[in-house]
């Protein structure tokens, strides 16, 4: 099978496309689509440990990704998390779920963890009418659907991106009921400063500065508000049953995905993007 690895960490132009052995597994499919995300390009940098503390980092030379869809030897399609990375002709998928027919792949992938993320943050901030919520990078796959899932509780949504919305200089700016926490360092700690005292709720699902956010118990007694993380118990089919409408991103082939991560480190993408094989 051919598959995009790199060898050391560094630039983008380590993504090399090689043709290497197929991975051998209970559940390996024929990849249609691979899901591409930030987080791939900082473990190619050699920073994922800064990102993900827990992670141990990959084995090089290694493939990357964590989400792809493909058809299995039966002929079912399915989405899950490749055992041995997602940039490839080939995966084996840990917990497969059948995708509908009605669902694209490009709209399963925009879904699959970007949506359960949205979906466990919006339960967790347990959004009531007329509240206002600051959404962080919310041109990013996870952003848009948060957008989406505030407005229609009832909420005034605030729309942060470095490209559109009201940006990240946020002086002035009235309190806010719930923060979407999702970049960490001094953008994550402006924010929270900005939660209403005494009934604030920030959730916090990243930080994507690769500094995590810096606020101690002592900030969170002062202010008496809450600072969570997300639950669990979301299932892709709960995704689903919100219906929403994901922003579809640019469309790669798989010997293009170095540039792909070009565009991801540049913050000049909007939604979700896909490789094809």
């Amino acid at each position: 099978m051919k598959a995009v690895r790199f060898h050391e960490f560094g630039g983008p132009e380590l993504l090399v496309a090689e043709e290497v052995a197929d991975p051998v597994g209970d559940t390996l499919v024929d990849v249609t689509a691979i899901g591409l995300n930030y987080g791939e390009t900082v473990i190619r940098r050699g920073k994922g440990r800064e990102l993900f503390p827990w992670y141990p980092g990959p084995t090089l030379p290694a493939v990357l990704g964590s989400e792809v869809v493909g058809i299995t030897q039966d002929g079912r399609r399915v989405i899950g998390v490749p055992r041995d990375g997602a940039y490839a002709t080939k995966a084996v998928v840990e917990d497969p779920v059948e995708l509908p027919d009605d669902v694209s792949d490009h709209e399963a992938l925009a879904l699959f963890l970007q949506g359960t993320t949205a979906v466990a943050a919006a339960k967790a901030a347990r959004i009531r009418p007329g509240d206002r919520v600051l959404v962080e990078a919310a041109n990013g796959g996870v952003g848009t659907l948060l957008g989406q899932l505030a407005e229609r509780a009832g909420a005034t949504v605030l729309k942060a991106s470095s490209r559109c919305g009201i940006g990240y200089d946020w002086d002035g700016l009235e309190p806010v009921d719930v923060v979407f926490e999702s970049i960490g360092g001094r953008i994550g700690r402006n924010a929270f400063e900005l939660l209403k005292d005494g009934s604030g709720r920030m959730v916090v699902f990243g930080y994507a500065s690769g500094e995590p956010l810096d606020v101690t118990a002592g900030d969170i007694f002062r202010k008496g508000v809450a600072v969570m993380g997300l639950p669990r118990d979301v299932t892709l089919q709960e995704v689903f049953s919100h219906n929403l409408k994901p922003v579809l991103g640019d469309v790669y082939k798989l010997d293009e995905i170095a540039e792909a991560h070009r565009a991801l480190e540049a913050r000049t993408t909007t939604g979700k993007l896909i490789a094809r094989p």
